[in-house]
């Protein structure tokens, strides 16, 4: 469990100004589900999974996804944007113990 929180981002190796890119992005994250005892209550406790991704580009917020723990383990995202200036791009997972976890990229023409 060491990896918990590494973001790993894929974009294509080459983007143009005006492209349309596809970001895809994994989050290292256990995604603990909420467990039931043998008469179908559920077990108090405070659960551990990614309920919000926000993306940002430039500074802006460009989407934002709301999740549920029925999202697996080492959730994998993709989304796409318009590329129309260099700069940084940032997904950020947030957890339901507060955590955040964060991962970049800078946005180049080539």
């Amino acid at each position: 469990m060491s990896d918990v929180g590494k973001v790993r981002l894929r974009l294509p190796s080459s983007i143009k100004a005006g492209d349309i890119v596809r970001v895809r992005c994994l989050v290292i994250h256990p995604m603990e589900r909420i467990e039931r005892d043998r008469a179908g209550t559920i077990v108090d406790k405070k659960y551990r999974y990614i309920d919000k991704v926000s993306v940002t580009y430039l500074g802006k917020t460009i989407a934002s996804f709301d999740t549920t723990q029925s999202v697996s383990e080492n959730p994998f995202f993709a989304f796409t944007f318009r590329a129309t200036d260099p700069g940084k791009l940032a997904v950020t997972f947030h957890d339901t113990h507060g955590v955040t976890y964060e991962g970049t990229a800078d946005i180049t023409f080539g």
